[in-house]
């Protein structure tokens, strides 16, 4: 599924919750800021759609339990392509034990940000995350 929101800014989210990425992209749509929102259900998905063509998105959203290829397999599988590695990477969950976060930095994420149904909340961590994106 690909959705675009008039703009220069390419978001990936993967995650197998239709409902997760139906939130994503109206959150999305909230912060004001031009994205064009591409998903994938899981990481065996993410990683066909990052081959196709040289799709290279600015960022990457990651929940954690996904089938086929979690998100802490898909992390470390970017963060080892040469033409992925530097993409900062988010991981988005609804777990946010110490643990699990930091696991997930030491694999080279940019980030972690749990999911919330506070819609107002994610909106701001979002337009955080998109304003202070590095550049590719």
């Amino acid at each position: 599924m690909k959705t675009m929101i008039p703009g220069n800014i390419s978001i990936l989210l993967v995650d197998d919750d239709v409902d997760d990425q139906e939130i994503f992209l109206l959150t999305m749509q909230d912060t004001g800021t031009g994205v064009e929102c591409e998903f994938a259900c899981d990481g065996i998905q993410a990683l066909e759609k990052l081959g196709e063509g040289g799709y290279q998105p600015h960022l990457i959203f990651i929940d954690i339990n996904m089938p086929k290829m979690n998100g802490m397999e898909l992390l470390t599988a970017l963060k080892q392509n040469p033409r992925l590695g530097k993409t900062p990477v988010y991981m988005y969950s609804t777990s946010d034990q110490k643990e699990i976060v930091t696991k997930c930095m030491e694999l080279g994420a940019s980030g972690f940000m749990k999911k919330s149904p506070d819609i107002e909340e994610l909106r701001r961590e979002f337009s955080s995350v998109i304003d202070n994106r590095l550049p590719l």
